[in-house]
C-alpha cells in the first residue's frame, strides 16, 4: 500500500511545501508513550488512544510518511473510536493490526532520527527537529486534537523530545525486571534465529555482548543500563510533565490509571476532555513467556550486579 499510494503521498507533501505556511507550535499537547524495550507500552498506548479523545501516530501515518495535514483532514472523517471495554489488543513488537492504530511507525520517525531503530542518534539537526515541529503542528492542527505517539526508540529521546517540543507529556511504562529480559531473549530468537545476537535498545554506542562473560549477564547489563538511562532523562523533567504507570499493575486496575493520566495531562496543558472508561474493567497481563528457571537465574545475576 505504501508503494501503491507513494505517488499521491509525494504530490500533497508537494502542494503542502507551496501552500502552507511554517508552523512552529502546535496549539494541541503530544503525550509521548516511552518505555524500555518489551515493557508493554505499545498495549498502554492502545488503550490510551482508545480511551482517550486523542489522534494517533500510527498505520495510517506510515503510508502517507510525507504529508502531514491535507490527507488527514480527509482520514480523520472516517476515523472511529475503537471498543474500549471488552477489546483484545494484539501487536506484534510494536506493529498493530488495522488501519487507524498506534504504533511504532518508523516509517515517520526514521526521516528524522535515522533508520538504527536500537540507538539514539549522534544527533539531530536544526533542520530536522523543525521538520519534526512542523508535522506535529499540521497534524494537530488538521485533527483538532491532543496527538499520542509511540516509538521504542523515543525513550532514550526524552530529553531531546522535551526541549522540540514544549507541550509534550510522557507517559512512562514500567514492568519487571526478569519479565523484560525474559521477552527480550525471545524477540533476540524470533527476529535473528537466535539469542547469540541482542534484540533491542543499547544504552549506548559502545555497549556490546561480547564485553560479558556470558550473554545471559550482557542481557542484564543491557536492562540495568538501559533503567539509568532513562532516570537520568526522567531527572530532567519537572514531575507534572510525566506519569508512570507498571505494565502488571496497569492491566490489573486500567481506569484508576486512565484517571491519573488524565489528571496530569489536564493540569500541566490546562485542557479537559472526557476518558471512555468502565468500571471494573481489567485485563491479564502477559505470561506467555513465563518460566521460573529463568528468572530464577536473571535475578540471581541482577543481584550479583
Amino acid at each position: 500500500m505504501q508503494l501503491l499510494l507513494l505517488p499521491l503521498d509525494l504530490i500533497l507533501s508537494l502542494l503542502e511545501r507551496l501552500l502552507l505556511p511554517k508552523l512552529d507550535t502546535s496549539d494541541q499537547p503530544i503525550v509521548f508513550v516511552v518505555g524500555i524495550h518489551r515493557t508493554g507500552s505499545t498495549f498502554v498506548s492502545q488503550v490510551l488512544a482508545d480511551c482517550f479523545p486523542f489522534a494517533l501516530v500510527g498505520n495510517h501515518n506510515t503510508l502517507f510518511p510525507r504529508s502531514k495535514y491535507f490527507i488527514h483532514l480527509l482520514l480523520k472523517q472516517f476515523y472511529k473510536k475503537g471498543r474500549f471495554k471488552n477489546r483484545s489488543y494484539k501487536s506484534y513488537y510494536g506493529i498493530s493490526r488495522g488501519f487507524y492504530s498506534i504504533g511504532d511507525s518508523y516509517e515517520i520517525w526514521d526521516r528524522w532520527l535515522g533508520g538504527s531503530h536500537y540507538y539514539k542518534p549522534d544527533e539531530i539537526s536544526k533542520r530536522k527537529r523543525d521538520e519534526m515541529r512542523e508535522y506535529f503542528a499540521y497534524l494537530g492542527k488538521s485533527w483538532g486534537k491532543t496527538i499520542i505517539a509511540k516509538n521504542n526508540r523515543n525513550m532514550l529521546l526524552i530529553k531531546e523530545l522535551k526541549e522540540i517540543f514544549p507541550n509534550a507529556f510522557f507517559v512512562v511504562v514500567n514492568r519487571g525486571r526478569a519479565e523484560v529480559i525474559q521477552s527480550t531473549i525471545q524477540a533476540s530468537k524470533d527476529f535473528f534465529g537466535s539469542d547469540d545476537y541482542m534484540w533491542g535498545l543499547r544504552p549506548s554506542e559502545n555497549f556490546s555482548m561480547e564485553d560479558y562473560d556470558n550473554k545471559m549477564e550482557a542481557y542484564c547489563h543491557q536492562y540495568l543500563e538501559l533503567e539509568k538511562v532513562l532516570k537520568r532523562q526522567l531527572e530532567e523533567l519537572s514531575p507534572d510533565r510525566y506519569a508512570e504507570v507498571l505494565y502488571e499493575e496497569f492491566c490489573a486496575d486500567p481506569v484508576s490509571h486512565l484517571e491519573m493520566i488524565k489528571g496530569k495531562i489536564s493540569s500541566a496543558h490546562k485542557v479537559t476532555f472526557e476518558a471512555n472508561t468502565a468500571d471494573g474493567l481489567s485485563y491479564k497481563s502477559s505470561q506467555r513467556l513465563s518460566d521460573s528457571e529463568l528468572t530464577t537465574e536473571i535475578e540471581t545475576i541482577l543481584a550479583e550486579i
